[in-house]
């Protein structure tokens, strides 16, 4: 059962923007707050909470009139929450927004880009809360850089052409005409385009799902552009010791809904065997760093990625 609170906004904004909100409460007043310093276009602002129990909607309710909130009795991730809010939205133009984001530049030069009409889609600088660098574009996900991501980790971030996208500062400090993805934490899209690839692709859960979309965008003829002259802080996962089980599994399946859409079957199955044999080299890894230092977090590390590593191999079901 949905609960939908309309506010007093103008007819046609120019701007619609769709926040998912899951237990986020912490960080809604600090967005919100953002949004009104560093928005100068009309804009309105739709939240979809998915089923929140930290008081999230009343809080909503209660201090901010002008938001349209549509409450959702079940958790319907981050795609189905913006596809629902996509569909309430009056804005010729869509930013999908984190909730736990903070706009620290006026985005009115973003949206000007769409007035080139090759801009299907725009993402912009992303930092963390202590104000490093969070990778904001990438390139192709391709099965093999998949692998040699998780296999190398930051020694393959060092490599050409990936510290291009990933690491080198002097890359992000310029626009990026050309890139294959932009980070759904800032994702600004025509409306129109929105809807007629039917929004994001609801197979995924969460993540890659902005990976995807920008894939879909520029199959229709589109350029999808990182724009460095819009900035924002996107608190995301930093200073936690790992991304969790969970966190995991829904990386990996998406990474196999996005390798079957775009890729044969060999390229699949590659993937499950290399990553699983990546997997259960980091799970011995980390097993090893646990006895030495008697670390929990390494042996629940150990232990994540070697049921990462079963399911990967049709060992083990996924949950």
């Amino acid at each position: 059962m949905l609960h939908f609170a309309k506010a007093g906004v103008a007819e046609m904004p120019t701007l619609s923007i769709l926040i998912v909100n899951y237990n986020g409460l912490r960080f809604l007043a600090e967005c919100f707050a953002s949004i009104k310093k560093h928005v100068s276009c009309s804009y309105e602002i739709i939240v979809v909470d998915n089923a929140s129990s930290d008081g999230s909607c009343q809080f909503i309710a209660d201090n901010y009139p002008e938001v349209r909130l549509v409450a959702s009795t079940i958790n319907t991730g981050f795609t189905g929450g913006n596809n629902l809010a996509g569909e309430h939205a009056r804005g010729k133009y869509l930013l999908l927004l984190n909730n736990d984001t903070v706009l620290l530049s006026d985005i009115t030069p973003a949206v000007a880009e769409f007035d080139d009409p090759a801009v299907g889609a725009l993402g912009c600088h992303l930092v963390y809360g202590n104000g490093t660098l969070q990778h904001s574009f990438g390139f192709e996900h391709k099965p093999g850089r998949l692998v040699l991501f998780w296999l190398l980790g930051d020694i393959f971030r060092n490599f050409a052409p990936a510290k291009l996208a990933e690491t080198d500062p002097a890359e992000y400090a310029r626009t990026q005409a050309h890139v294959a993805w932009v980070s759904g934490a800032f994702l600004l899209t025509r409306t129109d385009l929105w809807q007629r690839l039917g929004g994001l692709d609801t197979s995924y859960f969460m993540y890659v799902e902005d990976v995807d979309y920008c894939k879909r965008v520029a199959g229709a003829g589109y350029r999808v552009e990182y724009f460095p002259g819009a900035r924002i802080i996107h608190y995301g996962g930093a200073g936690r010791a790992w991304m969790g089980l969970r966190a995991l599994q829904n990386t990996l399946r998406s990474y196999l809904i996005y390798t079957r859409k775009n890729h044969t079957a060999r390229h699949v199955l590659f993937l499950r065997i290399a990553l699983s044999a990546v997997f259960v080299a980091r799970a011995m890894a980390y097993g090893a760093i646990a006895l030495v230092r008697r670390s929990s977090v390494h042996r629940e590390k150990s232990g994540g990625f070697l049921q990462a590593a079963a399911e990967l191999a049709g060992v083990r079901k996924t949950a």
